[in-house]
């Protein structure tokens, strides 16, 4: 799944707050959230690698994937198990990424703190 947001700030501005995000970036999906477990990161430049379980019940699915931080979009990029296709959709799990990584970046710095 490929989710490409503008982001209006400075690409240096931007990376702290993706570097913050991933717990908030499926917060909504199935009408509660999803906990994140297990999350790793690691950033090469303006590129974060990531992995996470995420926890909906007592559904425990693990997904990987890239934040790329470009000078003017954020660009998420998810590997998606067919158990997360098939019961949330991936139409709608990229509805729900894009409008959390749009609110994280409205929020801009503050969210950093």
């Amino acid at each position: 799944m490929r989710v490409v947001v503008a982001h209006g700030l400075t690409q240096e501005a931007t990376i702290p707050i993706m570097d913050k995000a991933l717990d908030k970036l499926l917060s909504g999906v199935g009408g509660s959230s999803v906990q994140i477990l297990d999350q790793k990161s690691t950033w090469n430049g303006s590129v974060m690698t990531f992995s996470f379980t995420g926890k909906l019940g007592f559904i425990a699915v693990p997904l990987k994937g890239t934040i790329n931080v470009e000078h003017t979009n954020v660009t998420v990029l998810m590997d998606l198990p067919p158990v997360v296709t098939t019961f949330i959709g991936e139409d709608k799990l990229r509805a729900i990424v894009d409008e959390n990584v749009r609110s994280l970046l409205r929020a801009g710095p503050q969210f950093n703190r």
